[in-house]
């Protein structure tokens, strides 16, 4: 880098400090003559743009920043650089024998971002003045700065602003992935899913802040909010249970066995009753038993004194009738079981989980 201070430059300053003043740098030119800059210097060699300076700072005792814009319908290749005091003197030049220092395209604009380091020499009287427009804050119109890695790393820079690139660059690094799960995605899950919510849930594994309702232990001072709802320091067992609404005065939370609900079966019952005494038809039942007597070489039935056997009758027994008392009684019907375990509904399996907080 070729940079001079001009003679016009070391006698302003002389003269500001004999007058105890300050002079303010104001004005950057650019021209398109690359060269060894010299002290006798009053003007560029090829000047084609001359602009106040948009943007000025102290940055440290005897360090300047300051910023312009080049615009216009012009395509130039710039290799000089002048700055001009407020009252019309070229206080320095940079050239660099040739080298390009600001390319500017056709009907573009481009910002001149300088540094001047004076902190070595025994000029203090020179500063900078904002005569354009200032860096955008915000409560201030300006220019926007696009800020650095660095600064997207650290987070402490409140003026810089992302660009598309510099956000996606900044969502890799860790304190502000840090910062977007605390401050928006636990937020956010808090409104969509408080502490305590149980969440159907359709893989062994449970995502990152949840935990599986399986009947296990946490730590009640690491996870303050789920210890408000469990006290106890336990995660319910949710294995195989569902959840249903309590009735007003009922407990949150008790488990209940499956019950089915008290019912009967239509048609099925056997009731008990008395069936009273049965006659048999009367003026009936007048018959006599005929029976064999015994014969020759039997052994079973009577001789008769003739050496034969014969037949004999029984005595009629009249007209009669035989009373049957059935009384009173039930009968014991068995109904054969049918169905699984417990009472289900069409479902599929899930786990169940719960926010840690």
């Amino acid at each position: 880098m070729s940079f001079i201070i001009t003679d016009a430059g070391i006698a302003a300053a002389i003269r500001a400090g004999d007058l105890g003043i300050e002079y303010k740098i104001t004005h950057i030119s650019i021209g398109s003559e690359g060269y060894v800059p010299e002290p006798a210097q009053t003007e560029l060699r090829n000047e084609l743009q001359k602009k106040a300076i948009t943007r000025g700072a102290l940055v440290a005792p005897g360090q300047l920043h300051f910023e312009t814009v080049w615009d216009g319908v012009e395509e130039f290749e710039g290799k000089e650089l002048g700055y001009w005091l407020e009252d019309g003197t070229l206080f320095a030049v940079d050239s660099r024998d040739g080298d390009i220092i600001t390319y500017k395209r056709k009907n573009t604009v481009v910002t001149e971002a300088c540094e001047l380091n004076l902190s070595a020499s025994t000029i203090s009287n020179i500063t900078v003045e904002l005569l354009g427009s200032p860096y955008a804050t915000e409560t201030v119109a300006g220019i926007a700065k696009v800020a650095t890695s660095e600064q997207v790393e650290t987070g402490t820079n409140d003026s810089a602003f992302l660009t598309v690139k510099k956000f996606l660059y900044a969502l890799d690094v860790t304190q502000v992935i840090d910062k977007l799960v605390n401050n928006l995605w636990l937020k956010l899950a808090a409104r969509i899913f408080p502490v305590g919510a149980a969440i159907p849930w359709f893989t062994d594994v449970a995502p990152d802040g949840f935990g599986m309702m399986k009947g296990q232990a946490f730590d009640i001072n690491t996870y303050t909010e789920l210890a408000a709802i469990w006290p106890n320091g336990i995660i319910p067992d949710m294995r195989g249970c569902g959840v249903i609404g309590k009735e007003d005065g009922e407990t949150i939370g008790v488990y209940e066995e499956g019950e089915v609900k008290e019912h009967g079966h239509d048609g099925s019952s056997v009731y008990s009753t008395n069936l009273g005494s049965f006659v048999t038809r009367a003026g009936t039942g007048n018959h006599e038993h005929q029976f064999a007597l015994g014969g020759v070489g039997g052994s079973n039935y009577p001789v008769l004194s003739n050496g034969h056997g014969g037949y004999r009758n029984t005595e009629g027994g009249g007209a009669h009738q035989h009373w049957v008392d059935i009384g009173s009684h039930a009968h014991t019907v068995a109904i054969a079981l049918f169905g699984a375990l417990k009472n289900t509904i069409n479902h599929r399996k899930v786990n169940w989980i719960v926010r840690l907080a």
